[in-house]
């Protein structure tokens, strides 16, 4: 049996991929939603809260492993009391999964008839209904029930690239709730007991006309038309190379301090050398023989005095690879395991932890930076910068030689 959902809305000329999902989600159609591949590598698919109906709920459960959930902010859950299903509060991949709930047989006005057992697609589209509701409270809602709540981290897909978080923005972005259906779709191979990938994903978006996005797609979207830098202070350093102007940022998310090292004038500035360095306590700071980070630091300082005008973006990743003794720990774990010991991201999370988020780009913005010259060893910083709207007129490399002693993963991006 075929389950109909609404018609995809017209998209005018020019509309892109995410602009159609945006659309289709004000209209309560499903999309398509692939995540990071860093956590679970997988699709789903996702509806906007408020707009679920039995239909819709029944083409979700249909053509996903029937586990439906719903993702809220964490407002909406502290606000209806939704708590936590074990002490950690997550899942191996970080999902935040909270008591499962029904909604109560009073709570949703726009219910035809009484709640039933609570699994049928009508049930459940109307307890999501009622848990996208700003009006509903704990009593709304009977524990246990058949919709498992989750919680989005704060700052959505730039904090975490779940589907959780996705669903959230993806409706804030729509003009809704920000409370969002998703079911994870799994694979129909034969023999195949995992979920969909790509290839199946695409297929099923194709039969279905449905619009496919990538949480990737949509973290792109918001750096790029969201402010998440703010300046906060500036002073005259006189350093070895020449007198810099330090500008002091924080990030809106999550908190991280950077500092961006201004020599010259680079407001209106085109073709502005720029160094994006990575904070890196054991070669800054102490000229650690096991990366090249301090002569790399001190080689682009050198730089954009030699040149007369430029910027060392000196910048702090969040989250576990912020802290200062993780270096210490990733090398002995390296001692340990020795030549061939883990090498592994998770051994260097500080190589990985939001190296695309574009707070260089929105900082150089900010400073008035028109254009760049990049110093960098990485040809994909570039990418990044121009994925941000900074374009990058020539990339220069840091004639830094090896250590000698250079025996583990560097602890910076070059």
């Amino acid at each position: 049996m075929t389950v109909r959902v609404p018609c995809a809305p017209e998209a005018s000329a020019g509309t892109d991929g995410l602009g159609r999902a945006l659309a289709d989600l004000a209209a309560g159609r499903p999309i398509v939603v692939v995540d990071d591949e860093a956590l679970e590598s997988s699709g789903a698919l996702v509806v906007a809260a408020e707009r679920a109906t039995p239909e819709v709920m029944a083409f979700v459960v249909r053509h996903t492993s029937g586990f439906v959930c719903a993702a809220l902010d964490r407002a909406d859950c502290d606000r209806l009391a939704l708590t936590p299903t074990c002490p950690t509060g997550r899942d191996r991949h970080g999902t935040s999964r909270l008591v499962s709930v029904d909604a109560d047989a009073d709570a949703d006005a726009d219910a035809d008839d009484g709640v039933g057992t609570g699994i049928s697609a009508a049930d459940r589209a109307r307890t999501v209904r009622v848990l996208a509701d700003a009006g509903s409270a704990p009593a709304d809602l009977r524990r246990p029930g058949h919709v498992v709540p989750l919680r989005a981290e704060d700052g959505g897909v730039l904090r975490r690239p779940g589907h959780t978080e996705a669903a959230v923005d993806l409706a804030r972005l729509a003009g809704l709730r920000p409370a969002g259906v998703l079911g994870e779709v799994v694979s129909e191979r034969p023999g195949e007991q995992g979920m969909a990938r790509r290839d199946e994903l695409e297929l099923l978006a194709t039969d279905h006309d449905l619009q496919m996005v990538t949480v990737a797609d949509l973290a792109a979207h918001r750096r790029r038309t969201e402010t998440q830098v703010v300046r906060v202070t500036e002073a005259c350093l006189p350093l070895a190379a020449a007198t810099f102007r330090a500008v002091g940022y924080t990030d809106a998310l999550d908190g991280a301090e950077h500092v961006a090292l201004v020599h010259g004038e680079v407001e209106d500035g085109q073709d502005v050398p720029v160094r994006v360095h990575r904070e890196c306590l054991t070669g800054d700071v102490f000229g650690s023989r096991r990366c090249g980070c301090g002569p790399r630091l001190r080689d682009a300082l050198e730089r954009v005095a030699d040149e007369g005008h430029g910027v060392v973006l000196y910048l702090r990743p969040e989250g576990p690879g912020a802290s200062r003794l993780h270096e210490l720990s990733a090398y002995q774990r390296h001692d340990i395991g020795g030549a061939h010991g883990s090498t592994s991201p998770d051994a260097h999370p500080r190589a990985n932890a939001r190296d695309h988020d574009g707070v260089g780009a929105q900082i150089l913005r900010e400073l008035g930076v028109r254009s760049v010259r990049l110093l960098a060893e990485d040809p994909a910083q570039r990418s990044v910068l121009e994925g941000h709207g900074l374009p990058v007129a020539a990339r220069a490399d840091l004639s830094v030689a090896s250590p000698a002693d250079r025996t583990a993963p560097t602890c910076c991006v070059p």
